[in-house]
């Protein structure tokens, strides 16, 4: 399950929260303007809770202009806010920062944390529907875009571009998720890795390295599973995980979802999408190296199986890892993250990337952009991400990943190949519109039911999949 203050990239529904003129379109809308969603039930305690989707409050109209360079309105105290991250730390030492930087410069500063769930979604959303945002707040991957969409979002070139070449520039999913047609909409602010966490002392016990290929992944899993243990923790339900471990197998059989101009680069029939769906049905039904109960899994459920003892190996951001340093510090340390196994097109790393919005309805002025600006200085930055949060991100600049955490420090080596190889879910574009109703709706999972539990032939439920993609692809506002 995603991690940290959970801005989940499949559970934001697409709705457009509009200012008090303004009038709301729906991302994921045709005619008409879905009725409201139903909140998410609460996480379970292995994981940070995710926000309630925003939903729709009136019906579409004409979709709205993307934002200009216009900066926001100078004035009163600068306000942010932010979601809890299961770290605490994350968010108090922004405080800290944004406090002295705005003690140091002579303006005031509200510095709000909001707590993780739909309470936090819908007083932000609430706040944007009134024209009274936060001047900046905290988003996550696709959020990025869909508010600069929306036109409720200020560039922020001048502010990020300054530092795009220092400590090595930034990666490319950074660039891919912050920035549209050459300008900048979102501060970076971390990467947010996906490794796989395995249980490296199972793996010693029976003499094996982690398996380089999916030929050895396979053979290892009918070694090691032993019910109630199972080698491999894949999501196969329509839930959120579903989406990322299915495109992440994917890449390495040489699929992908999205064209680099945004479009659906998937068709019936296509031979790397049939190839992952068979790769996964037979180790699900003839290997039975996935736990038959993972069809009907949430998001919690391969945490909880992992840190239950019950998976050799899932993939997930490093909220499992958080919880058992605090709770079973013994499978900790016998835990070790690694990437995916190759396919015949290689491995990569899955990420994906959080940022800090600034939205032209605040009322902080130019203090705002200093704030922001500040963020990004390198010399505070590196102290922040790699000193004090101690591997809780990445870094957004490539060089700081030479710092002595991540290449000396066993547990992260392996991480600098998930962030060299690194993809942001929506790769090979931006994470647009159509990518953030796809994965809300949870297709992908659909397809995967189809598969697994009502049997329909990989063929088959591909070409459903890509009929239901194409409707969603073909949508205008979905195309921006």
């Amino acid at each position: 399950m995603a991690s940290g203050q959970q801005f989940s990239r499949r559970s934001f529904l697409g709705v457009l929260a509009s200012t008090a003129t303004a009038t709301v379109v729906a991302a994921c809308g045709g005619g008409q303007a879905p009725a409201p969603a139903k909140p998410p039930e609460a996480a379970k305690p292995t994981e940070a809770p995710k926000p309630a989707a925003p939903v729709a409050t009136t019906a579409p109209a004409a979709a709205a202009t993307p934002a200009t360079a216009a900066k926001p309105a100078a004035g009163g105290p600068v306000v942010a806010w932010f979601g809890l991250d299961y770290i605490p730390q994350v968010t108090q030492f922004m405080n800290e920062r944004f406090t002295a930087v705005s003690k140091e410069k002579g303006f005031s500063l509200t510095f709000e944390e909001l707590p993780s769930g739909p309470a936090s979604t819908d007083k932000f959303n609430a706040a944007v529907q009134a024209g009274t945002p936060p001047d900046i707040y905290g988003v996550f991957d696709y959020q990025t875009q869909y508010w600069r969409i929306q036109g409720q979002t200020v560039d922020v070139t001048d502010i990020v571009k300054p530092f795009a070449t220092q400590a090595g520039g930034f990666w490319q999913p950074v660039e891919l998720t912050c920035k549209f047609q050459d300008k900048w909409y979102g501060v970076p602010r971390a990467v947010n890795c996906w490794p796989f966490h395995v249980r490296q002392d199972l793996l010693d016990q029976n003499g094996l390295k982690y398996p380089k290929d999916w030929n050895e992944f396979r053979e290892q899993g009918k070694k090691l599973s032993k019910p109630p243990l199972y080698h491999y923790g894949m999501t196969l339900g329509r839930t959120n995980d579903t989406n990322n471990h299915f495109i992440g197998m994917l890449w390495t059989l040489g699929g992908k979802l999205q064209n680099e101009d945004g479009s659906l680069a998937v068709k019936a029939g296509d031979e790397a999408w049939i190839k992952t769906i068979d790769l996964l049905a037979t180790m699900f039904n003839e290997d039975k190296i996935i736990p038959p109960g993972s069809v009907s899994w949430g998001d919690p459920d391969n945490n909880n199986a992992y840190q239950s003892e019950q998976l050799v190996l899932t993939s997930n951001p490093t909220s499992i890892y958080n919880w058992l340093q605090q709770n079973k510090p013994e499978l900790a340390k016998a835990t070790k993250f690694y990437s995916y196994p190759a396919g015949p097109a290689g491995s990569f790393g899955q990420v994906d990337v959080w940022a800090l919005a600034l939205f032209k309805n605040g009322k902080g002025g130019e203090g705002a952009r200093v704030l922001l600006s500040s963020f990004l200085d390198p010399t505070w930055y590196g102290d922040y991400i790699n000193k004090k949060l101690q591997g809780r991100f990445v870094p957004v600049y490539k060089d700081m990943i030479k710092d002595d955490l991540w290449t000396k420090n066993d547990l992260y080596t392996e991480y600098q190949k998930i962030i060299e190889t690194g993809r942001i879910m929506s790769y090979g574009s931006a994470p647009l519109g159509a990518i953030s109703e796809l994965t809300t709706k949870f297709v992908i999972g659909d397809m995967m039911q189809d598969v697994m539990v009502k049997k329909v032939k990989p063929a088959d439920a591909l070409a459903a999949f890509v009929k239901t993609a194409e409707e969603i692809y073909n949508k205008p506002e979905n195309r921006r």
